[in-house]
């Protein structure tokens, strides 16, 4: 740079205008540079080394190198704002520059064509200059920001050198050759070169302001979706991720401390009286940041803390509005909500139930010990609700003394008798209050639900009645004093009477869902499942409706009308696609005995000779088997009827259920396939399957959901299978226009 200084005050140039143009000329195209990484943080390369394309001093190609190196310490000096660094920048690109230079002119002077000259050139700078960033980086161009070489785009590269060759190229041949051929008296080339310039400026600003409408839109978007975005790591994820992509860093953090050199930051306040900076930074290439991202990042900060200050307050109104300040339980209002979302999305077979709880006496306190007393007592209340029920389970106060529990993930009445009758008790422990040893006492009525519920508000109506029928019992002496639960008994009997007319008047419906030969990809058969949707209840679970089928002593009806219409259906199904013969239906074990259903079965059977009965005994029924039972079973195949051990595989399933039992199908449960990455699951299903192709079962796997599932089991040697992937278990007229549409293909888009 000082030799070129010296060039033009010590000593007079050929034309002065051609070397002031090159500085100029430089200084314009500074602005065009491109990324050649495929993330932030890499050199970006620019243009100028085409305004080398024109000597200013002919016969001596190498002296306008230094006069090129003061435009480029002007032009990087203006762009980063940092001598030093421009320095740096020039003396590299200076260095390679001198190369450049002496490979073209060489090159020219061999007589090889102007343009191969100027690519091979070209293409040895910016190598060479690559080359030299590379080594100060200490080789860190990897995507992981290890050493290599992947975050680097050899596509992008190759473009940069095939623009600064083609702009070399021309500028050469209009300087040479067009100008001079028009007028030779003309020494036009500085215009050539200011022209060039122009044109990478107009580019650089095109580019730049296409930058700028990005970087708008982005915060637009932002302003729209950030104060809804509360996804993966909440408003803090959602900040730094729109962050990293507006201003196009190495990095985002929040930190406490603010920027640092070669950084970038906005204050940010994501959480009150908390005050943090989002940093962005690009350490790896060093390349400065615009104006324009540093207020782009404070606008997105801006938009950021609005958006944290309006959710906080939203939720502190939503928490006041929902929750007791005295015990800080939900209060009615969420109470009621909370019924609905526990009604309303429960599993098909799992049950509810409302626990509604009331201190007695407890306006006797107040006014003998005070309201601090009782105040006292309400929050111990609460935390001991809190404390007794179980992780799924939503407490709350809806009353001066009454508290609610919404018990979920119950089995049965029982399941739920028993949690309400141990929270009860947790909450009737002894405490002190101001020095005075007291108990608690409680009333506490409880309504069971089995099913979704039409209006989740009866268990509610339920379990108040029944908790007043404790106070009025223990009013006249009925209780003691000792807490206690009631159970709402006409809740039941209203159940159980609905169930017993649906059995009795034969309106029970069956679902069916495919069992598929995998190899050939068909359905082999169907098992029919038991449906009741109630106009009143709404839908029964099967469990419950089998339960009380049990207690009603109308187990066996309700299984003949479940063979009846599954062996119809199976006509239908065996019309529409002669391959479907079997279906099966669940039976209990005691049902086949001669006493009960076993004639029933075996003449139904006999009925539909082109049909295969398959009845299904469930495992844990396998532990009663009896001599008598093992030859009714016998009896059973000899009259064509196939026997299925359903659910093996189960929690508490033995080896000995498969001896105990003449048998030509295995079910295995779902339950044996909940992990099938785990290698011990997958030798036992390959097991199961061995076990059942050497003694002539077939085995089928339930519980089958994904693709995924099915490469696993074929890899077992597994040929059956039945789940959610195949059908979900469907009506006998969505049945019928399945196989009408569909024919017995497994498997459906």
């Amino acid at each position: 740079m000082a030799y070129g200084i010296y060039q033009l005050l010590g000593s007079t140039p050929t034309s002065w205008a051609l070397a002031l143009t090159l500085i100029a000329s430089v200084i314009i195209c500074g602005p065009f540079r491109m990324h050649v990484g495929r993330v932030p943080g890499l050199p970006l390369l620019g243009v100028a080394i085409t305004m080398l394309a024109i000597q200013p001093e002919e016969g001596s190609p190498g002296l306008g190198v230094p006069i090129w190196a003061v435009g480029l310490v002007i032009s990087q000096t203006i762009a980063g704002r940092n001598l030093p660094q421009a320095l740096y920048w020039a003396g590299l690109s200076s260095a390679v520059a001198f190369v450049f230079v002496a490979v073209q002119s060489g090159l020219a002077t061999l007589g090889v064509p102007l343009l191969l000259s100027f690519l091979i050139a070209t293409a040895v700078f910016y190598t060479l200059f690559l080359l030299g960033e590379f080594t100060r980086q200490r080789g860190r161009w990897g995507l992981d920001r290890r050493f290599g070489l992947s975050a680097l785009s050899p596509y992008r590269v190759g473009f940069v050198v095939l623009v600064a060759t083609v702009a070399a190229t021309l500028v050469t041949y209009v300087g040479s050759s067009v100008i001079p051929g028009l007028d030779p008296d003309a020494r036009l080339t500085p215009l050539v070169l200011l022209l060039t310039a122009l044109l990478f400026y107009a580019v650089a600003q095109r580019t730049r302001f296409m930058s700028m409408e990005r970087r708008l839109s982005a915060i637009v978007d932002a302003a729209i979706d950030l104060p809804r975005d509360d996804t993966g790591g909440g408003l803090a994820a959602a900040l730094t991720s729109r962050a990293l992509s507006i201003v196009e860093a190495n990095d985002v953090e929040l930190r406490g401390r603010a920027p640092e050199q070669n950084e970038i930051g906005a204050a940010v306040s994501l959480t009150p009286g908390v005050e943090q900076y989002v940093i962005a930074s690009r350490k790896r290439g060093k390349a400065p940041f615009a104006p324009g991202d540093e207020r782009a990042l404070v606008a997105l900060a801006h938009i950021a803390s609005e958006a944290a200050r309006i959710r906080h307050n939203v939720d502190t109104l939503e928490q006041r509005a929902n929750t007791d300040p005295l015990t800080n339980l939900p209060n009615y209002r969420a109470f009621q909500e909370a019924l609905v979302e526990a009604n309303e999305n429960r599993p098909y077979h799992e049950g509810i139930a409302v626990l509604f709880i009331d201190l007695d006496d407890f306006k006797k306190i107040n006014d003998n010990r005070g309201h601090h007393a009782g105040d006292e007592l309400l929050r111990t209340v609460a935390d001991r609700l809190q404390a007794a029920s179980g992780g799924g389970d939503f407490v709350s106060r809806i009353g001066g003394d009454e508290f609610v529990v919404i018990l979920a993930d119950l089995v049965s009445l029982a399941h739920a008798k028993e949690s309400a009758e141990r929270i009860v008790a947790e909450v009737s422990q002894p405490l002190v209050i101001d020095g005075h040893d007291l108990r608690p006492a409680v009333s506490a009525g409880l309504a069971f639900s089995s099913h979704r519920e039409l209006d989740a508000q009866t268990l509610v109506v339920d379990a108040d009645r029944a908790m007043l029928q404790v106070k009025r019992s223990r009013h006249h002496g009925g209780r003691g004093e000792r807490s206690s639960v009631s159970i709402a008994a006409h809740r039941s009997t209203r159940t159980n009477d609905i169930v017993a007319r649906a059995i009795r008047d034969n309106r029970l419906g069956l679902a069916f869902q495919p069992i598929v030969n995998i190899d050939e990809g068909t359905i082999w058969a169907f098992e029919a499942l038991v449906r009741y949707v109630d106009p009143e209840l709404g839908p029964i679970s099967p469990p419950s409706l089998v339960a009380r089928a049990k207690s009603l002593g109308l187990m066996n009806e309700l299984t003949r009308q479940v063979v009846t219409k599954a062996l119809h259906a199976a006509e239908e199904f065996h019309r529409l696609e002669p391959g479907i013969r079997c279906i099966t239906v669940n039976i209990e074990l005691g049902q086949i005995s001669e006493t009960e259903l076993g004639p029933f079965i075996r003449d139904a059977a006999r009925a539909h000779p082109d049909l295969s009965l398959c009845i299904e005994l469930n495992e844990h029924s396998l532990r009663s088997v009896t001599a008598d039972l093992r030859r009714e079973a016998e009896l059973m195949q000899q009259a064509g009827v196939t026997i299925a051990l359903d659910d093996y595989g189960s929690d508490d399933s033995s080896v000995g259920a498969l001896v105990r039992i003449p048998m030509d199908i295995l079910k295995i449960d779902k339950g044996l396939i909940d992990d099938l990455d785990d290698v011990r699951q997958r030798e036992v299903i390959k097991a199961l399957q061995g076990f059942g192709d050497n003694l002539g079962f077939t085995t089928v796997v339930e519980g089958i959901e994904t693709h995924s599932m099915v490469d696993v089991i074929v890899e077992l040697g597994v040929r059956s299978a039945q789940g959610y992937y195949y059908g979900r278990p469907l009506s006998f007229a969505r049945t019928v226009d399945r196989l009408r549409r569909w024919g017995t293909r497994a498997e459906l888009d």
